[in-house]
């Protein structure tokens, strides 16, 4: 008997904790976790010596082919998954926004379409509640979607403009269906009256550097409506996750519902662990690079995120990936006409590896949790992801702890001529990548097939939730 591949001598980060094992995989799947001397021979046998192994990571928060107020990205499903895969991400939750006339599950199974033909690496979706046109059709609509696998939707409180704006009755009305179907609601929080206002007002006094993007939307723009979503979640039950916090007050807020037993969670993006508003000073027309939403915080913020990590009151860290080029993000010399967002799916992992393991202490189980485990338990696939144990995909990210990266455009893979990381380097690399017990990534290159990534069926445990 043999099996297709062991791994050997590496530092494994898996469910029963950070230890020196050997892990044999056969197919798909883990096969087990022990010494290689007790295994059957194997096909490929990979030296992990001084490298640290990690569950492949679980992105909860991409932008692949967006369309945003009529900008069109360059990369497609291929290229960016295949950043992704690089970066040490195997499994992405990407995001399915209806066009006009289509239902939810319409625009489900069109994303899910182009990801079959493209994804290099597994992928699931959250649902857009975009067409609120016929409310009672919107709801109706969602429980198709939750029975076909896909139990996440998304709204927001801010984006008028393009659709995406829920005022407090239909949020309310969304949370309570939310509940009814036991799925998860996920929010961007900003407040769209204050948020949107401040900007014409500002575009009017003259004051249109990209320096005005964040002070049009302080704190508590986002952090009042992250309460406002947590005194409905309170009021329904409804599972509830605030996407993107960047504000030192957010995390806090979540964790006080939290404390009262509520299923209420948070992700944050490492943009908001890493830059700071002083980006938005940069030489013109580079601070336009750096418009986000919510945008860039102080340093102060960074680090309070950094201790909410610490202390599991920051749940995940999602990329928030959208391949902008520079032409896109500076198309106007006025800071509210400009796209807001910017890559970072190939980054995500190394960056909270670098800033968090190395410069702050983070253990390596906290790690895993943020950038893979919690996600799959999250969104409804753990311990099918997001975990190295027996019977689990095959999903496996090798780091050399060691190994210095440039995060310059040029030395990433994203399909894009932006970095928001340019000049940077960070210590601590994926060397390697697998995909359900096949090699898709090694030393830079992506050694996979375009289209070998499925469609990861979600449903919500709560014994699972409830770890967290």
């Amino acid at each position: 008997m043999t099996v297709d591949l062991i791994i050997e001598k590496g530092t494994v980060v898996s469910s029963l904790g950070v230890l020196k094992t050997d892990i044999a995989i056969e197919g798909e799947k883990i096969l087990t976790l022990g010494f290689k001397s007790t295994f059957p021979k194997a096909e490929r046998v990979i030296d992990a010596k001084g490298k640290i192994v990690i569950p492949g990571g679980v992105d909860t928060h991409s932008h692949f082919e967006l369309i945003w107020l009529g900008n069109r990205l360059e990369e497609t499903w291929g290229p960016g998954t295949v950043a992704s895969a690089i970066g040490g991400t195997t499994t992405t939750i990407d995001f399915a926004a209806q066009e006009e006339g289509q239902s939810l599950m319409e625009a489900v199974k069109t994303q899910f379409a182009r990801a079959k033909a493209l994804s290099a690496i597994d992928y699931t979706t959250t649902a857009i509640l975009q067409d609120l046109s016929d409310l009672d059709r919107e709801l109706d609509y969602m429980k198709e979607v939750v029975d076909y696998g896909v139990p996440s939707f998304k709204g927001a409180t801010i984006f008028r403009e393009v659709g995406w704006y829920e005022d407090d009755w239909q949020l309310y009305s969304i949370l309570k269906r939310v509940k009814e179907l036991e799925a998860m609601m996920t929010l961007h929080a900003e407040n769209c009256l204050i948020g949107e206002e401040s900007m014409p007002k500002l575009v009017k006094e003259g004051k249109t550097e990209a320096k005005y993007w964040a002070i049009a939307k302080p704190n508590f723009v986002e952090y009042m409506d992250i309460q406002k979503c947590m005194i409905l979640a309170e009021v329904i039950g409804a599972k509830t996750y605030i996407v993107h916090v960047s504000t030192k007050e957010g995390p806090e807020i979540i964790a006080n519902y939290r404390r009262k037993g509520l299923p209420v969670f948070c992700e944050t993006c490492p943009h908001y662990l890493t830059l700071t508003e002083d980006e938005y000073e940069s030489k013109f027309p580079k601070g336009f690079y750096y418009i986000c939403s919510p945008p860039l915080r102080k340093q102060e913020d960074v680090e309070a995120l950094w201790q909410a990590i610490r202390d599991g009151n920051v749940q995940t860290v999602g990329s928030d990936h959208v391949a902008y080029t520079k032409t896109q993000k500076y198309e106007s010399p006025i800071f509210s006409e400009n796209p807001d967002g910017f890559p970072g799916c190939e980054a995500r992992v190394p960056i909270v590896f670098d800033e968090g393991v190395r410069k702050r202490g983070l253990s390596l189980q906290r790690f895993v949790e943020v950038i893979s485990t919690n996600a799959a338990k999250l969104f409804g696939f753990y311990p099918k992801k997001g975990v190295i144990a027996p019977g689990s995909d095959a999903d496996i990210v090798i780091i050399d702890p060691d190994r210095k990266h440039s995060l310059n455009a040029a030395d990433l893979h994203m399909k894009t001529d932006l970095s928001v990381y340019e000049g940077r380097e960070v210590t601590g690399w994926p060397v390697m990548t697998i995909l359900r017990g096949k090699v898709i990534a090694e030393n830079d290159e992506f050694v996979g097939e375009l289209g070998e990534g499925e469609f990861v069926e979600g449903k919500l445990e709560d014994s699972l939730i409830h770890t967290l």
